[in-house]
């Protein structure tokens, strides 16, 4: 049986794809372990920099496997389920706060759980014509991949309440113009695009970037004053690393 994750690594970037197209990657129980160990393990590696999430097949992922759920013991649903769920809070965790850039290049589809997964990258790239649906309410199910906190965050509260409360879809126009994603791209060149930022990013500080992303992510009810007493921590730390000193070398050499 061919593996359901596929991790293939080029220097500092590392891809990591989904491979089960034949049920358009949709997230079954194997899949999410599988795809949990593979993670840690690439985020445990010290030469990855980018870690590129992308689908194989007509899209990125459909979602949760209704399959699964329909297989499910009828006395007692959630308690089966419940470890599923389990397992792909860790992944979409791991992907949020991974001392790596995380990236999701996108094409055909992101649904439901595909979406979440989404959302917890760092970046997203998306190819032209892809669609984008939180679909879970279309099934009697809320989203349990982090999309009530991310989605709000990131395109705001109105935009953000008609998608998650409706699960229709948008395309990936109207998924830029929303700011959910950031770049688009051609159909076809999905994959390429994405991997090109990727060797872009991985030309920055690492430490820096990591650094940058838990700022991000620190509690938005903070005050000013209290986000730059982190920003200031997080500065003196770098700086007594030396990290700043790689990349201002040569050009303090070539001012002198």
């Amino acid at each position: 049986m061919a593996d359901q994750v596929v991790v293939k690594s080029s220097g500092a970037v590392v891809e990591v794809m989904l491979n089960r197209p034949e049920r358009r990657n949709a997230l079954d129980a194997a899949l999410l372990t599988e795809l949990l160990d593979k993670l840690s393990g690439v985020v445990a590696l010290p030469s990855a920099h980018v870690v590129v999430l992308h689908g194989a097949g007509p899209g990125f992922c459909s979602g949760a496997d209704l399959e699964m759920m329909a297989d499910l013991p009828r006395d007692r649903t959630a308690d089966a389920f419940m470890p599923a769920v389990d397992t792909f809070q860790q992944i979409v965790f791991l992907l949020a706060t991974a001392p790596k850039v995380t990236m999701a290049c996108i094409h055909g589809f992101a649904f439901g759980a595909g979406l979440d997964l989404c959302l917890a990258c760092d970046l997203r790239v998306a190819a032209s014509g892809t669609q984008f649906a939180s679909s879970f309410v279309r099934y009697g199910l809320v989203p349990d991949g982090g999309g009530t906190w991310a989605l709000p965050r990131l395109i705001g509260m109105g935009p953000a309440m008609a998608l998650l409360l409706s699960g229709d879809p948008i395309d990936a126009e109207g998924a830029y113009r929303l700011g959910l994603v950031h770049r688009r791209t051609a159909a076809g060149r999905h994959l390429i695009d994405s991997l090109v930022w990727a060797e872009e990013l991985a030309k920055r500080s690492l430490p820096a970037q990591i650094a940058i992303k838990r700022l991000a992510r620190i509690d938005p009810r903070l005050t000013l004053s209290a986000a730059l007493k982190e920003e200031r921590e997080a500065q003196r730390r770098i700086v007594d690393d030396g990290e700043p000193f790689r990349f201002l070398h040569p050009v303090m050499k070539s001012d002198g």
